[in-house]
């Protein structure tokens, strides 16, 4: 008998009250603006960052990057997402397109995090893995083969 399991690459921070008002607060005046993601576990976004070179500062009050001359800040909302915050120095275009890479680039992170567990899951649970394929678009097909139990009643 085969069970096949498919991960599909989806889309699936920290600030103080004060940090968290002053970067609204100049969002408000327009020298910086805002932009929604829907990343949410902070590790990992640190990590996506990192990836592109980025220097990623965290502090309990607030969580900084940049790269090159360009600084940035994450929020989380009160949905738990990050919104990048760039200046208004830096096109819209430019930090869309970056934060669209860094999405994608935690993407890979969720489904390699997914990807790991469900193989040490599966071990523990007897199962093993006959094939794996990864499709053009990032999708991997593991196929295991499920051990049937035999009882004694």
């Amino acid at each position: 008998m085969s069970l096949s399991v498919v991960l599909v690459p989806l889309a699936l921070g920290a600030a103080s009250s004060a940090v968290s008002f002053a970067l609204r607060e100049k969002v408000e005046e327009g020298v910086l603006y805002k932009i929604e993601t829907n990343m949410k576990d902070e590790l990992l976004l640190e990590e996506a960052l990192k990836s592109f070179g980025c220097n990623v500062d965290l502090t309990e009050e607030s969580f900084h990057s940049s790269i090159g001359d360009i600084q940035m800040a994450f929020q989380q909302q009160e949905n738990g997402t990050f919104s990048g915050i760039f200046n208004e120095s830096v096109s819209t275009e430019e930090a869309q397109e970056f934060l669209e890479d860094v999405q994608k680039e935690y993407v890979r992170l969720v489904q390699k995090r997914t990807y790991e567990k469900l193989i040490a899951r599966a071990r523990l649970e007897g199962l093993i893995l006959e094939h794996e394929n990864t499709t053009d678009d990032n999708t991997i097909q593991l196929t295991f083969q499920v051990k049937e139990k035999l009882y004694n009643e």
